[in-house]
């Protein structure tokens, strides 16, 4: 791979934003150093003016209009989706599988673990997206708080029923926690090394409390298939604000969540426990509710901070470090810093939109004329 510059651009990390040129070797960030600090070896791209972050990473992705990950989707159609994900800057997500049979759940997870998903992420498939494992979404939800999920393909949160779903791959699990009053399946879930998050959920305020003291430390899609927040029993989304040990998930596309709602959870939540995601899949409606929604990551980015929900700064933490650190990614991916992937996205600091992506260290052309190819400047 060719020794790459990222010259001249803003770069926006957790911990702060600052003037600094990007240097690249192998796959790896190698260098943050002063854009006056020569380095004629490199092969620079010019990014003045430009805001420069990490790749960001979806944690809830079922699909889009063309591919849905709990039907039957080809190999093409993958790495097709994954180019795709990764031209609008989304450089690793977990493919999200939703509610079916158990036979049908276990054939998708061989299939994503034979076709493109890779736990160890410094295995890039070309310059597409990083799939480090699997979301499921079920099947072990409340039948009061089903959503898009077919009620007659849900399941115990059981130990049994998680021997046969829990396999290498999966890495995220939304669950009942009421389910489960025991907390033994919780126990298993833990002890094999899979996320647990609440959600699609009947869960009282006492209930979640129980979870979170068990170790739960996320909710998924906020306020979303679950009980609502109500003055007199908060539920487990009153538990979950209140709680700083859980990081709440959200979907900020101004239909699921009203924009004062997203600025409600920032507030309560602060950035270091919020977590964009897009539930994308083939939006529509069922039973006057929401199934899925149509946008990428970027779109939520610039949702939140069109409506002043948080700063830039913030917002892309939200979408990028703190999914990474919720999954245990963060030792590679979801940040700018020496020895990290060069997984990053150049945004224009005017409209927010991405005007380039960079994958392991390679140059993805978002009009896909020139993937691959470092602009020279002769800086």
């Amino acid at each position: 791979m060719k020794k790459l510059r990222l010259a001249g651009g803003q770069v926006i990390t957790p911990l702060e934003v600052r003037f600094a040129d990007i240097l690249i070797e192998g796959g790896l960030i190698t260098a943050i150093v002063p854009q006056e600090q020569t380095t004629p070896a490199y092969e620079n791209l010019d990014v003045s003016g430009r805001l420069v972050t990490p790749g960001l990473i979806d944690l809830q992705l079922n699909g889009g209009p063309a591919l849905d990950f709990w039907g039957k989707p080809t190999e093409k159609e993958l790495e097709k989706f994954t180019r795709e994900q990764a031209v609008a800057g989304v450089t690793t997500f977990l493919p999200t599988l939703i509610t079916a049979a158990i036979d049908h759940l276990v054939a998708n997870i061989e299939w994503l673990n034979k076709h493109g998903l890779n736990s160890d992420l410094s295995l890039a498939k070309g310059l597409s997206a990083r799939m480090p494992g699997i979301h499921l979404e079920g099947p072990c939800l409340s039948s009061k708080r089903p959503g898009v999920h077919p009620p007659e393909h849900l399941q115990p949160f059981s130990v049994d029923v998680l021997k046969r779903l829990i396999m290498p791959g999966v890495l995220l699990m939304t669950m009942a926690p009421e389910l489960d009053p025991n907390a033994e399946a919780l126990q298993y879930l833990q002890s094999n090394g899979v996320v647990a998050s609440l959600g699609h959920s009947n869960a009282t305020l006492q209930d979640a409390r129980k979870a979170f003291d068990a170790g739960v430390r996320m909710m998924t899609h906020t306020f979303n298939a679950m009980a609502p927040l109500h003055h007199r029993d908060p539920g487990a989304v009153g538990a979950a604000l209140m709680d700083d040990r859980v990081s709440c998930c959200l979907i900020a596309d101004g239909l699921h969540l009203a924009p004062e709602t997203v600025s409600l959870i920032l507030r309560l939540k602060g950035p270091r426990k919020a977590i964009l995601v897009t539930d994308a899949a083939k939006i529509g409606t069922t039973g006057g509710g929401l199934v899925g929604s149509s946008i990428h990551l970027a779109d939520a980015v610039r949702n939140c901070v069109q409506w002043q929900s948080a700063s830039f700064q913030n917002v892309v933490r939200m979408a990028s470090y703190n999914p990474a650190r919720a999954m245990g990614l963060d030792e590679k991916v979801g940040h700018i810093e020496v020895g990290k992937f060069a997984d990053l996205v150049v945004w224009n600091p005017c409209d927010f939109s991405v005007e380039q992506v960079i994958v392991d260290g390679q140059i993805l052309a978002t009009d896909e004329k020139t993937v691959g190819t470092a602009a020279k400047t002769g800086k």
